[in-house]
């Protein structure tokens, strides 16, 4: 079987070379957090979870075995971290509230784009970042099921094939989740709409 990049990668680690998983870092650095904050949506939180699920696949790695699943693999650490403290969150009474972020928010929430340089009018930034809030609070309504695989699709980037992995489930499954998220999110565009 040929390996795939992320297989190489790990191969390479295992062999002595420390950069290699600087490079699987940088592959999977934004869509991980992103997915983590739709998680747990408390960035602190977050940024915790992030550095414990590279910290655990490091110590895990000898045990990997090379299937062209390494995403797959350490969005399953991720969720079950995640899982983990929402649940302890939630038992000592702290109210969790979930996030969405894109890729693009991984840095900052302020995109280059949004400051005062002349580029683009206030108007239109107050209308993207509106906007952005907007979808924010529409992706928030999706029943959890359905919104891990919006989130993982659309700003982790993941393959059905994989999502269906994660959630060990049939790739029918996660194709109807996301079938139903998206025709949730249409009718939510327009309510928003027909509001104005």
């Amino acid at each position: 079987m040929e390996l795939d990049y992320d297989d190489n990668l790990i191969a390479s680690y295992l062999a002595g070379d420390i950069t290699a998983f600087d490079q699987l870092f940088e592959r999977h650095k934004r869509g991980l957090f992103s997915y983590l904050y739709s998680m747990v949506g408390s960035r602190e939180d977050v940024e915790d979870l992030f550095q414990e699920t590279f910290l655990r696949a490091i110590a895990a790695l000898p045990r990997y075995r090379a299937q062209g699943r390494f995403r797959a693999w350490i969005y399953k650490i991720a969720r079950n971290l995640a899982r983990d403290r929402v649940r302890g969150l939630m038992v000592k009474g702290v109210p969790v509230r979930l996030g969405t972020m894109n890729s693009d928010d991984f840095e900052s929430r302020v995109s280059v784009l949004d400051l005062p340089d002349g580029r683009r009018h206030p108007r239109d930034v107050a209308a993207s970042r509106e906007k952005r809030d907007w979808i924010d609070r529409a992706i928030e309504t999706l029943p959890a099921p359905q919104k891990e695989v919006f989130v993982l699709r659309e700003y982790a980037g993941m393959p059905f094939k994989e999502i269906a992995l994660l959630q060990r489930c049939p790739i029918g499954t996660v194709l109807a989740r996301m079938h139903y998220a998206l025709e949730k999110l249409r009718a939510e565009l327009q309510k928003e709409e027909g509001s104005y």
